[in-house]
């Protein structure tokens, strides 16, 4: 009966000791994979899926972008929708040039936009380097295209409904 009681207290220690074990690998398991050397994998590989979605999402959305571009009717300059032609800019670059150098000050116009443009304004181009540039028929300088449809080729990200009107 002895050796039996012995026998029992050897397996209970023992089977304690294997618990015990058992418990403290787990935790020490679950430490390792919580260092950020183990997450930075995962990390990476989260990184190129969503960046991969991201391209998928802006080649959909440039298609679309495309697509809605060649049916809008206007021309554009700097991201409004203009009613103007290259000949209505031309008209005014030799209204303005002809203009005294006063009232070139106080000049202003609308560019076939909804928005004024004026000399005074904080517009970071003057009225006189946009004349000076339609002259010189450097329309991409000032922001001028012929349709809604040249400006998407340039600009193939900005959806062409966000073009102001």
């Amino acid at each position: 009966m002895n050796k039996i009681k012995k026998n029992k207290l050897w397996l209970t220690v023992v089977g304690f000791g294997i618990i015990i074990v058992i418990i403290l690998s787990l935790i020490l398991l679950n430490q390792n994979k919580a260092k950020p050397e183990s997450e930075a994998a995962s990390f990476q590989s989260s990184v190129k899926a969503s960046s991969s979605s991201q391209k998928n999402q802006d080649e959909e959305n440039q298609k679309k972008y495309t697509k809605e571009a060649a049916k809008m009717k206007g021309h554009v300059f700097s991201e409004y929708i203009s009613s103007w032609t290259k000949e209505d800019f031309r008209k005014w670059a030799q209204e303005y040039n002809s203009l005294s150098e006063n009232d070139k000050h106080k000049a202003e116009t609308n560019f076939g936009t909804s928005t004024k443009f004026a000399n005074d304004s904080l517009d970071t181009r003057t009225l006189g380097e946009t004349a000076k540039n339609v002259l010189a028929n450097d329309f991409k300088v000032i922001g001028y295209y012929d349709t809604v449809k040249d400006f998407n080729k340039e600009h193939p990200a900005i959806n062409p409904d966000d073009i102001k009107k």
